[in-house]
């Protein structure tokens, strides 16, 4: 089965306090990638180079796609081992843990998803663009108050 990806902005709160945040939240097929405790990557969180290349073994070469309710990726995240084959993109998602000083991946399959290259590319080329603008605006926010 091929699927379609997508992304959407959505709002939440961050989990250790009240403030509103905006992050990016991958869809698959219309559905939301959405997993029990994680929250959406914001755009300095996302690493789209990690996501226009194929994966090595290591678990740190696998691009996040959500992270820990403390917003820290070096904490548990979702990623995603990508596989490019001939015309398609795959995806098997799985959760990382880290607890304390030791770390257990789960490769619980968590879902693997097929996608067109060619759709698969304007996906991640149409997220880089307005994470780069959300990282433009975030920092003209930032220069504007000194």
């Amino acid at each position: 089965m091929i699927n379609k990806l997508g992304w959407i902005k959505k709002q939440f709160i961050e989990h250790n306090s009240d403030e509103l945040k905006e992050g990016y939240v991958f869809t698959v097929d219309g559905e939301l990638l959405e997993y029990n405790s994680f929250q959406p990557l914001g755009w300095y969180d996302v690493e789209i180079d990690s996501l226009l290349r194929e994966s090595s073994e290591d678990v740190d070469n696998c691009p996040p796609i959500a992270c820990c309710t403390c917003g820290c990726i070096e904490c548990d995240s979702i990623r995603t081992f990508i596989e490019f084959k001939d015309h398609f993109v795959v995806w098997t998602i799985f959760e990382v843990n880290i607890c304390g000083d030791k770390e257990s991946v789960m490769k619980s399959n968590m879902g693997k998803y097929s996608f067109e290259k060619e759709q698969y590319f304007q996906v991640i080329n149409s997220l880089k663009e307005i994470i780069e603008k959300d990282e433009l605006e975030w920092k003209s926010k930032c220069y504007s108050k000194k």
